[in-house]
């Protein structure tokens, strides 16, 4: 199982980003378009969910599990520990879920360029009707904030909680159903 570290960077210039990456040597891992259902027990509560799960497809059909448990949030970042595993027939598992109690609460789609540099992973996250934004994933809480000084983002605006609450709170939009 491993830990996540990682905060949100908001009102990022896209192309500006990517062009400064490249210039520090990251490396592009991935360009696609993510597809994403959340499920939960029934009968939970928007807020009260006691762990996340989530079955992620990317544009080449490739399908991934990921289960995460709440997160604790030091100061303008999150951790948290992560289990993800890759599966071959995601409406088999779709409907295991189904059939063990849980429900298909949210559907996403949302475009996704992932870069790395040594220790850093970089995700430029594109949904429908908002701004991008990029994740910075790191070692610690430190070791992300220097990532951010490193692009020259350090005055942005992070957001440490979870996707849902962001676009929510922050753009107003409807997290449970995002479509392009």
């Amino acid at each position: 199982m491993a830990n996540e570290i990682e905060t949100k960077v908001l009102d990022i210039d896209e192309a500006a980003v990517k062009e400064k990456l490249a210039a520090l040597g990251a490396q592009k891992i991935k360009e696609t378009v993510l597809s994403v259902d959340w499920f939960r027990p029934k009968g939970i509560k928007e807020g009260e969910d006691p762990w996340f799960l989530r079955i992620r497809t990317d544009g080449t059909g490739a399908h991934e599990v990921t289960w995460k448990p709440k997160s604790e949030i030091i100061g303008n970042v999150r951790r948290h520990k992560e289990i993800n595993f890759s599966i071959g027939d995601r409406e088999a598992l779709a409907d295991l879920f189904e059939e063990l109690g849980l429900e298909l609460y949210a559907h996403q789609e949302k475009k996704r360029s992932s870069f790395t540099l040594p220790s850093w992973r970089f995700d430029i996250d594109q949904y429908p009707k908002m701004p991008a934004f990029m994740e910075v994933e790191g070692m610690s809480a430190e070791h992300v904030n220097e990532a951010i000084a490193l692009l020259g983002l350090a005055g942005n605006r992070t957001w440490a909680e979870g996707e849902r609450t962001l676009i929510q709170k922050i753009y107003g939009l409807d997290w449970y159903e995002m479509r392009f």
